[in-house]
């Protein structure tokens, strides 16, 4: 049996650098693309960027001088970055739509909010949101980060499952990390059964 890797692991992004004209993204296959400021949503030039960070290998984060924080995910850098992955994201775009409608519906529908409702609290159309939840339209960027804060959730969130982005985090570590980490036993309060947590001994 073959051991199991993280799925795109290669296009994981692993630096992201200031530079003139944009954000210079490294990915683990060794690719580099340049994302220009002026299509990043709420970011027009490099000196409205304060600070760029890279918190986990899917996303982003450019702090303005605003105060706001602009999550980018990692295929929308892919997007700019690499014209084969835009070719490779024709043959799955159906899915993809109907993959982020789904997801969509699902974070709506936990915490109790008609279509009409979080439409009103992220300021898009209702119809929009519709056709997105039902895999007709895919959402802009913009759209998605509207959302997710008429969920209050980060955008990553509205990307893939809570459970699938920890998991693929915590697999994309390096052993170094991994080899300061260490698991202990821990007691419930009130009960005998114990469960085992991670814990970081830096």
């Amino acid at each position: 049996m073959s051991a199991a890797l993280v799925k795109n692991a290669e296009r994981m992004m692993t630096s992201a650098e200031p530079l003139k004209d944009g954000i210079e993204i490294t990915f683990a296959d060794g690719f580099k693309g340049l994302v220009p400021f002026g299509e990043i949503p709420k970011v027009d030039t490099g000196e409205d960027v304060v600070s760029v960070e890279l918190p986990n290998p899917y996303e982003v984060l450019l702090h303005t001088k605003t105060g706001e924080t602009v999550e980018v995910p990692w295929d929308f850098v892919r997007h700019y970055c690499d014209f084969s992955y835009q070719t490779g994201l024709k043959g799955v775009a159906l899915a993809g739509k109907k993959a982020i409608g789904s997801r969509i519906r699902q974070l709506r529908e936990s915490a109790s909010l008609t279509q009409q409702a979080l439409a009103q609290a992220a300021g898009v159309g209702r119809v929009t949101l519709v056709r997105i939840e039902n895999g007709e339209q895919s959402p802009r960027y913009d759209t998605l980060v509207s959302l997710a804060r008429g969920l209050g959730r980060p955008v990553l969130h509205l990307l893939v499952s809570e459970q699938d982005a920890r998991g693929n985090v915590v697999a994309a570590l390096d052993a170094s990390r991994i080899k300061k980490l260490e698991f202990k036993p821990v007691q419930i309060r009130g009960g005998s059964l114990s469960e085992t947590v991670l814990r970081d001994r830096r």
